[in-house]
């Protein structure tokens, strides 16, 4: 709170200069997301392993075994959907944190001043932290199933980082109509509980035509490219969906930062 209350606005400074400036306040206010989504659980960070990998399992076992799905060629299924269940929920959980982080921040945002992007910003990454600790759990079921890791996983980097895009652009979105219209966290778990079913994430990307999710499902597309990158399933043809994806995903995020600026400059009237 010191650093946020010691600020100095530098005449002709960009506000992308004064984000810089705010780093150390951005991973102070990511540490603290996860530390209050757990501190008060018995199993404390446990949870973060704990929760895609019961879902997973739940949910192999319904489509699997019920509806008798097929993932990737080879691949158990168990091994397929944990990995685009971690990929997808990466995508989900940031904006279900990111939709609420202003409104949710009221007292912080009428006491100091700092960028106001910083709060979506600092939820998608501590939905990151969460990431990374589920693909661990990835790596172990990879190992127990004997799923090699092949040099086409290093592909799902640069997949990743047009996700990142995507889900920034929305998180910045959402958070900033939720300012202005309160219905946004609804509307947004309705709508990505609806969207995960219009995804390769219960079953293989092959299974969709490539062009319904190049014009209307980009983040469905780098979710299974992605999959398909760790897990070893055929890459024919992946740049240009990823190029496609990559384009939609950039033009996302120009699109969220500029709402969110003409709906920054409200929030301290409507908070």
């Amino acid at each position: 709170m010191k650093t946020m209350s010691n600020v100095v606005i530098r005449d002709g400074e960009s506000h992308a200069s004064r984000v810089r400036r705010y780093r150390d306040l951005l991973n102070a206010l990511a540490q603290r997301d996860v530390r209050v989504r757990y501190q008060l659980s018995i199993l404390g960070i446990y949870w973060a392993v704990l929760n895609p990998l019961l879902m997973a399992t739940v949910w192999s076992f319904v489509f699997s075994r019920l509806f008798k799905m097929q993932g990737l060629l080879g691949i158990p299924y168990l091994v397929f959907f944990f990995c685009s269940f971690s990929l997808w929920s990466f995508f989900s959980n940031s904006i279900l944190s990111a939709v609420g982080s202003l409104t949710g921040n009221a007292s912080l945002l009428a006491k100091s001043y700092f960028p106001r992007i910083i709060l979506p910003t600092a939820s998608v990454v501590a939905r990151f932290i969460d990431f990374l600790v589920s693909l661990l759990v990835l790596g172990v079921f990879m190992l127990v199933y004997r799923v090699p890791l092949r040099a086409s996983a290093l592909l799902a980097l640069p997949l990743f980082v047009f996700e990142g895009m995507f889900t920034l652009g929305l998180a910045y979105l959402f958070s900033s109509l939720n300012v202005l219209f309160r219905d946004m966290q609804q509307i947004a778990g309705v709508l990505l509980m609806a969207w995960m079913y219009l995804s390769p994430v219960m079953y293989p990307l092959d299974n969709v035509p490539s062009v319904y999710l190049i014009r209307l499902n980009p983040l469905g597309a780098l979710v299974g490219l992605q999959t398909k990158a760790i897990l070893g399933g055929s890459l024919a043809g992946w740049w240009r969906t990823a190029l496609a994806s990559g384009v939609v995903s950039g033009a996302v995020l120009v699109l969220g930062y500029l709402v969110f600026r003409r709906v920054e400059r409200l929030v301290s009237e409507v908070l």
